[in-house]
């Protein structure tokens, strides 16, 4: 629990002023408790999530205190955004970055050394220049905000660096209080964030990552595009989502295969130009386009509320990652959406990846909560230390009811083939191996003479794949190399073998992927413009899914045969605009633009 704050009433009033000027009439969720330890002069760590309003924090206590409050953030384009938002409600904020040429930067130095700046924005690179430290060493520095302080420890130690040394500021400027703010940081690292900056006894305030507003779903991966689809053409409702891949080229190929199925898409990735990914942005933010298709180089600084679903075609990095990335759907509280496609082929993948970002044991701990036999909601707050008294019914665990084996026995045969093959046979052999199956991956390592052929055959080749994501997520087997392949038996292996410990899965759930047939019958058969008719005019206050596919099925051709399908009076079907449906026969055959 947060200690009481003494602080007197000029500060106070102070504060509100600054928050009027902001466009607020007061204070929402954690926000005033952290603005009141920054008045105190007191350093504070925030773990809020998005949608918490965090930015108006460090905004309220730079014009609540004397001096200029400087924000430290990661991308030009959030500095950007953030100060032209200042700027329209008159407040003297500024930013100092690369693209801003000599006469610019001198200008606003000479604006700072007058006191004409309330708030100024940099990128640590730009901060920790001497010339720039120089400057603000002669100046009140109200208070110091790190934005997205989780990159002190995601970039400090070879990606952009300087993230790694902003422990100075705290040596430069021992009068200003500093703020570091993120969504989501795992207990373990806030002592890690809070030493990297050098913070003083921070008051460390901490909202819940559970948003129960988000219906959370993990689909093992089946014909991944159709799965996909089919959550596009039913749950996502023509509503507007972001869709994570994280290979750049992905991206591009998935956005111009949606856009091939009538489904409006752009993407979104570092290595397109500054005017392209505006562009994109702007786009998905108008309702120009449905989807987002991006990398996680979209997110960070992305403040949009329509965003009704998030899903990942490729796994995480971290739970971090997973819980930031999720929350950026559903922020108007309003019910959203997070699909999680992954495979075992996916975890192998993703493992190369974060084994060579240094990543392991984050990536892991994220595996271990997707490979949790409970409520998705109470694994995912269990991770972040967080308790759920009851499961959310609110996820696929809890909506399909799934079944629980015991896959002991299964996990007994799986790592005693890994001990005799000594870890050097790749997975699908094994599995092969163990259905019995005389085929070159199992002839090739003479399995076929191995006690263990033909003995798995209780389980198919889906569920043999279950087993071993539950032993790479649980630490049982280690993953050691992929090309060439080479796992090995951690010590806790041994309990399994000797029943001493009791391994439990759940059943796997895949997405319903759509068929030829039916992919054809929805980009063809009108389902969009019943989609864009359900959207614009909020149908869905009136209709319920399972309706609005009755009326799509039906292809009724007057308001009198829409009403008798529905129930809804002729006279509401007007005033929903239902007329716009039959300016064509069978619901408009044509997809909307």
């Amino acid at each position: 629990m947060s200690k009481p704050i003494k602080i007197d009433s000029v500060a106070l009033d102070n504060a509100y002023r600054a928050l009027q000027r902001l466009g607020y009439q007061d204070y929402i969720g954690s926000q005033q408790i952290c603005v009141e330890s920054l008045l105190q002069g007191n350093d504070v760590l925030a773990l809020l999530p998005t949608g918490a309003g965090k930015s108006a924090i460090y905004q309220v206590a730079s014009l609540a205190r004397q001096g200029v409050g400087l924000v430290v953030s990661p991308l030009i384009a959030i500095m950007q955004q953030q100060v032209q938002q200042l700027q329209q409600l008159g407040i003297k904020a500024e930013f100092l970055n690369s693209t801003q040429n000599g006469a610019e930067q001198n200008d606003l130095y000479w604006r700072l050394r007058h006191g004409d700046v309330e708030i100024l924005y940099m990128s640590p690179e730009k901060l920790l220049q001497s010339s720039v430290i120089g400057l603000l060493e002669d100046i009140d520095v109200s208070c110091i905000a790190i934005d997205e302080a989780h990159c002190v420890l995601r970039w400090g130690s070879q990606f952009r660096p300087e993230y790694a040394q902003l422990g100075c500021l705290k040596e430069i400027f021992p009068a200003a209080p500093v703020i570091a703010l993120t969504g989501t940081l795992l207990p373990e690292n806030q002592m890690q964030v809070s030493e990297a900056l050098q913070l003083h006894a921070p008051e460390v305030v901490r909202e819940s990552v559970n948003r129960p507003n988000i219906r959370l779903q993990i689909s093992q991966k089946r014909r991944a595009k159709q799965q996909l689809l089919s959550f596009l053409m039913k749950d996502g409702m023509a509503q507007p989502g972001i869709i994570y891949c994280r290979a750049r080229n992905k991206t591009e190929e998935l956005a111009h295969w949606l856009n091939e199925q009538g489904i409006t898409a752009s993407c979104y990735h570092a290595s397109l130009s500054a005017a392209e990914r505006d562009q994109a942005h702007s786009n998905f933010a108008k309702g120009a386009v449905q989807v987002m298709v991006a990398t996680t180089a979209y997110g960070m600084g992305v403040d949009l509320e329509h965003v009704r679903f998030v899903v990942h075609m490729d796994l995480p990095l971290s739970l971090e990652n997973y819980a930031q990335e999720i929350g950026r759907a559903g922020r108007d509280g309003r019910p959203a959406q997070a699909l999680l496609f992954y495979g075992l082929q996916d975890i192998l993948q993703t493992w190369q990846f974060v084994r060579q970002e240094q990543l392991e044991d984050e990536f892991w701990r994220l595996m271990d909560c997707l490979e949790h036999a409970v409520c998705r909601r109470r694994a995912l707050l269990s991770a972040f230390s967080e308790t759920a008294e009851q499961d959310c019914g609110n996820c696929d665990r809890c909506l399909q009811q799934s079944k629980q084996h015991n896959v002991t026995v299964a996990a007994q045969k799986l790592l005693s083939l890994v001990y005799h093959t000594k870890g050097g046979v790749p997975f699908s052999a094994l599995i092969n191996c163990l259905l019995g199956k005389r085929i070159k991956s199992v002839t090739n390592f003479a399995l076929e003479q191995h006690p263990l052929f033909g003995q798995g055959k209780a389980l198919d080749e889906t569920q043999w794949k279950a087993v071993i994501r539950l032993l790479l997520a649980k630490g049982y087997l280690l993953q050691q190399s992929v090309v060439p392949f080479a796992v090995a038996l951690a010590e806790k292996s041994r309990r399994v073998l000797r029943a001493e410990e009791q391994l439990i899965i759940t059943s796997d759930w895949f997405y319903p992927a759509l068929k030829d047939a039916d992919m054809s019958q929805y980009s063809q058969g009108g389902w969009h413009q019943l989609l864009h008719w359900s959207v614009s005019n909020r149908v869905s206050d009136h209709l319920s899914d399972v309706q609005l596919h009755k009326v799509f099925e039906a292809k009724p051709s007057s308001l009198a045969s829409l009403s008798r399908i529905t129930g809804l009076s002729k006279e509401l079907l007007t005033s929903l605009n239902a007329e716009s449906l039959f300016a064509s026969p069978n619901l408009a055959k044509e997809s909307y633009d």
